[in-house]
């Protein structure tokens, strides 16, 4: 499976020149004295993806500090040279020992190199600094995450007793392009088990590139070493106890060898984890299997793993056929297969004056939570014939709540404009806990939603910049639940305003602005605008994996249930007679469960 970094290894990269032949390429620092040798071809193991060699150079005698800058940032960005051993030849004696390239990664867009002064014969010492706009941060850890600004950064350099250029002063740590880390990195989905040890949560790295190592045995060895620091404390792994000897292919199989057996409580944990992060790199066409020490993992029988074991442990990873929910005429409906209503059961399915926004718990006990019009109650009904409504909640201004896939409620009440109080009912609403989480309790909450893997959560704030969207963990059971690790994924850009949120799946979510505008945002890229038509005036929406749906209000004041075909909105409910037509009272505020 060709690789986006073996894809784009034609590309340019900054400040040096790629020139490419029919099968091989040669990267030339600007200078032009010196050639590195690129190679696009990789054989051997089939999980070991081509990927474009950079075969890092060593300085040349009468290079100038330019050149010598140059070919330090084409010898930091080598994956054939993992211990840098050339890239500190680019360095003096003393400031080879003291700098650290693991510190993380700057990555940028080049502009040009700036000169302090022009050099005079004679000068023992010089300054060049690179120029251009940072675009991400890559973590010690692999956590990518988009950075903006601009990037200004000096290299000091020295000139030593044999006349040639050192650098003496550099930022410790990589810095490298877009392209550089297209190249030289893999993104990969991670995947860790809930608190519960009963669902996936993907963790969103990037990964060096080993060119000794097949990509399948460098997933499996990170993986093995833990979440990143946005993960820390929200899940746990089958295989924390155990360390990998190799991974290989054996009859059409991906074989991982291990050094010792994990639990026979943790085996379908295990498997589901390894299934879920190696099947994006095999195409989901390959089988698994695990040994330990290179013997079956059982004594009379092998440990296989279906491609698909993911799906079978955590259904919610790959969402087969899930029911969404509506509002008409102040009751609750649902939609069947031929996209049209009817009723819920219970007295969810009747009208209720001032019944807003629903959200709809997960199986086996499914049930409807509304936020009342007023805003200071939160009442619950079970999907059932005789289900009754009951009020699980009530405060001076509470959100629409949010259920997670352990059947618990989520609510944030705000006493005033600069106070947030969340708090989580559990199981049948016997028991409450307030949740700690202190980057929200000082600011105004408008809207909360856990995503189907039970840990991230996102959440809309209003403060004195405007309205942004964060994304963070959660930590803890009960008593012991706080929030963290917040990271802005939509930002307050034009004063805009965010109406909705939705999850799509673990590591993606859709914001509705105030002016109908969507955006695809995740931790790990920038908020991405999907095309939308000014006409409609959506109010709501909800996701689930591929399926994104709308309640809308045309200039009339009609409603109706609207899908994303990927290129334009449609309507979807149909009425007894067929039409999809926007009608008063019409369908509104659809929802899917945990969504």
């Amino acid at each position: 499976m060709p690789t986006e970094s073996a894809r784009r290894a034609g590309t340019a990269i900054l400040a040096v020149t790629l020139v490419c032949g029919a099968s091989a390429c040669s990267v030339i620092p600007t200078g032009g004295k010196s050639v590195v040798a690129v190679d696009n071809e990789r054989k051997g193991n089939p999980l070991g993806d081509p990927y474009a060699r950079v075969i890092a150079m060593p300085p040349k005698a009468a290079w100038s500090p330019e050149e010598v800058v140059t070919g330090f940032r084409a010898a930091m960005a080598s994956p054939d040279d993992p211990d840098f051993q050339v890239a500190r030849q680019y360095l003096t004696g003393d400031f080879a020992d003291k700098w650290n390239p693991r510190s993380g990664v700057t990555v940028y867009r080049q502009g040009d190199y700036e000169k302090f002064a022009p050099l005079r014969e004679g000068d023992k010492h010089a300054q060049v600094t690179l120029k251009g706009t940072k675009t991400a941060i890559i973590d010690q850890d692999g956590r990518y995450r988009p950075s903006g600004g601009p990037l200004n950064q000096p290299f000091t350099l020295a000139k030593e007793a044999g006349g040639e250029w050192r650098i003496s002063a550099a930022p410790d740590g990589l810095l490298l392009s877009e392209a550089d880390v297209a190249r030289g990195y893999l993104p990969v989905d991670l995947y860790f088990l809930d608190s519960h040890w009963k669902g996936l949560v993907v963790d969103q790295v990037r990964v060096p590139i080993d060119p000794a190592a097949n990509f399948a045995k460098t997933t499996v060895e990170r993986l093995l070493r833990g979440p990143s620091s946005s993960l820390k404390g929200s899940v746990r792994s089958a295989l924390a106890d155990t360390e990998l000897i190799d991974v290989t292919t054996e009859n059409n199989r991906v074989v991982v060898d291990l050094t010792r057996r994990v639990d026979p409580d943790l085996i379908d944990p295990m498997s589901a984890q390894l299934a879920a992060t190696l099947t994006a790199l095999t195409k989901g066409g390959w089988g698994f299997e695990v040994k330990v020490n290179g013997e079956s993992y059982y004594a009379d029988t092998p440990l296989q793993i279906d491609a698909q074991e993911q799906s079978n442990f955590d259904p919610w990873t790959t969402p087969d056929t899930v029911t969404s929910f509506y509002l008409a005429d102040g009751a609750l409906w649902l939609l069947d297969k031929e996209n049209v209503g009817r009723p819920v059961p219970g007295r969810a399915g009747q009208k209720k004056n001032g019944l807003t926004r629903p959200a709809i718990s997960g199986q086996p006990v499914q049930q409807v939570a509304a936020l009342a019009q007023d805003g200071k109650s939160v009442s619950v009904a079970p999907l059932a014939a005789g289900g009754e409504w009951r009020v699980w909640a009530t405060g001076e201004s509470l959100i629409q709540p949010s259920w997670d896939r352990y059947d618990t409620l989520w609510t944030v009440d705000r006493p005033n404009d600069h106070t947030s109080i969340v708090t989580r009912h559990d199981g049948d609403n016997k028991h409450r806990y307030r949740v700690s989480a202190p980057d929200l309790e000082t600011v105004y909450v408008k809207s909360l939603k856990v995503a189907r893997d039970g840990v991230h959560v996102a959440v809309v704030v209003k403060d004195g910049l405007g309205e942004q969207v964060h994304v963070g963990t959660v930590i803890g059971e009960r008593e012991n639940t706080r929030i963290a690790n917040l990271q802005t994924v939509v930002d307050s850009e034009g004063k805009r305003t965010i109406e909705d949120i939705a999850w799509k799946d673990g590591k993606t979510l859709y914001a509705l602005t105030g002016k109908s505008e969507l955006l695809e945002a995740s931790v790990t890229a920038e908020p991405k605008p999907l095309a939308f038509d000014s006409r409609i005036g959506i109010e709501s929406i909800t996701a689930l994996d591929s399926i994104l749906l709308a309640g809308a209000k045309d200039d009339q004041g009609n409603r109706q249930v609207l899908y994303w075909t990927s290129t334009k909105w449609e309507p979807l409910v149909k009425n007894e007679t067929g039409s999809t037509d926007f009608t008063e009272n019409g369908p509104s505020a659809p929802a899917f469960p945990l969504g």
